[in-house]
């Protein structure tokens, strides 16, 4: 759905679009992604979210983390945003670096987030944190979770189970 790997047979249609007639571009322009896998600077978590883009504010960074569900905890960390978030993000439980991860995903305004995986590792209170936020985003931007994890049913709208290649 992103465009990275084309299909070797058939079509990926956006709003009735084939893929290979968007401008890829443009299209991962509009898109969010929320790995399993979070890969955190050692650096302040506003930096974490911004990637240091220098066209965001703090505003920005505010709001993409009150959105992921994020601020109320990184407001009580010393410095807030500014506070480092550690080597590889070691100060921050798993379900806060997943938060961060999804700020870092709607900080420019995704229309759709991709989750691969995004709740896996975590633990049962980090995961609910993580469905809640993604419960918050529900009429805002599409949201497609690709998901070993039964409780990602329990926030879908649409669930499509993919077994032995078929839907």
């Amino acid at each position: 759905i992103m465009g990275l790997v084309r299909p070797d047979t058939g079509d990926v249609y956006i709003d009735g679009v084939a893929l290979g007639d968007l401008d890829l571009h443009e299209w991962r322009q509009l898109i969010g992604y929320v790995p399993q896998e979070v890969l955190m600077l050692h650096d302040s978590v506003a930096k974490n979210v911004s990637l240091g883009d220098p066209s965001l504010t703090p505003e920005d960074i505010e709001r993409s983390l009150r959105d992921a569900g994020a601020w109320d905890f990184v407001s009580e960390l010393p410095g807030g945003v500014d506070c480092s978030v550690g080597e590889r993000g070691m100060r921050l439980s798993g379900g806060q670096r997943q938060r961060i991860a999804i700020a870092r995903a709607l900080i420019h305004g995704a229309k759709l987030l991709v989750f691969d995986e995004a709740t896996t590792a975590l633990d049962p209170e980090s995961e609910a944190f993580v469905l809640t936020a993604i419960e918050a985003l529900r009429g805002r931007a599409t949201v497609l979770a690709i998901s070993h994890q039964p409780a990602l049913m329990g926030v879908a709208d649409r669930i499509y189970r993919i077994a032995d290649g078929k839907c």
